[in-house]
């Protein structure tokens, strides 16, 4: 639904806050799974298992940098 706006994100918080607003409206839970299988498509279980591998490493890499901005928060506090 929202492909192009998402492959130009460079962050884990723009993709939550893309996917909030796209699906904010969807309260029917059937129109939500409609949306899911019959809209989107559907992938493999091998797809998604190579998706996410390929991708551990960003992800991976930006969990450290949050974790380092937050504890270097904390040592601000102190």
């Amino acid at each position: 639904m929202k492909e192009d706006e998402l492959l130009i994100t460079h962050h884990v918080g723009d993709v939550i806050s893309i996917l909030q607003k796209t699906t904010h409206h969807l309260f029917d839970p059937d129109e939500l799974l409609t949306v899911a299988f019959d809209q989107i498509g559907s992938m493999t279980t091998n797809t998604i298992s190579k998706q996410r591998k390929k991708q551990e490493p960003a992800v991976m890499k930006e969990l450290d940098q949050r974790v380092r901005r937050l504890n270097s928060l904390k040592l601000d506090e102190k």
